[in-house]
């Protein structure tokens, strides 16, 4: 038995990337992802993920560094470019789930791959127009138990990853796409 479980889930990563400063008129939206829940793994090794994750559109308070404000202090701030955050972060904690035997635990890693559908690694790519793509990095969280049974000996873990989007290079607004894949080893 090969004890190296993959499981390539499609992953759409729908984001609203926002260049323009109608953006920043919006009112903020929650920045909480919405995913199909996983059924809790019933096998060793079992890999369980979901199928489909929503990330919400990015929202006015990622991307604005400035507060709001209807006044100036120095009248060359009038003239100066507007800043934008670029780099946006999310953090996904709970995406996958495992049983492994309770020795097994503090051994485990998960690695993650993104991949577009225009098949740019490390990137997801625009729905609309797939030459458009936007650079992620994606980094593993720690893995935490979150149960034990006694009488299998074994522990229910999980794990996640945090996002990074360089949104600096993106060419098109609208809702992006990619593939995950997740890897859990052993040290």
């Amino acid at each position: 038995m090969s004890w190296h479980p993959t499981k390539s889930c499609k992953r759409y990563l729908l984001n609203s990337i926002a260049v323009s400063i109608a953006m920043l008129a919006c009112p903020p939206i929650p920045t909480v992802a919405q995913f199909i829940p996983t059924v809790e793994p019933t096998e060793i090794y079992q890999l369980a993920t979901p199928q489909r994750l929503r990330i919400p559109p990015i929202s006015q308070s990622e991307i604005s560094v400035t507060a709001k404000s209807e006044s100036v202090s120095n009248p060359g701030d009038l003239l100066a470019p507007p800043q934008f955050n670029t780099l946006i972060v999310r953090e996904f904690p709970n995406i996958w789930q495992m049983r492994v035997p309770v020795d097994q635990v503090n051994l485990l890693y998960a690695t993650y791959e993104m991949k577009a559908e225009n098949g740019r690694s490390n990137a997801i790519s625009s729905e609309q127009r797939s030459n458009s793509a936007v650079q992620v990095v994606v980094e593993p969280l720690p893995i935490i138990e979150i149960s034990r049974d006694p009488n299998s000996n074994t522990a229910l873990v999980q794990g996640g990853f945090r996002l990074k989007m360089d949104i600096s290079g993106t060419q098109v607004a609208g809702q992006y796409a990619g593939e995950l894949a997740v890897v859990v080893d052993r040290r």
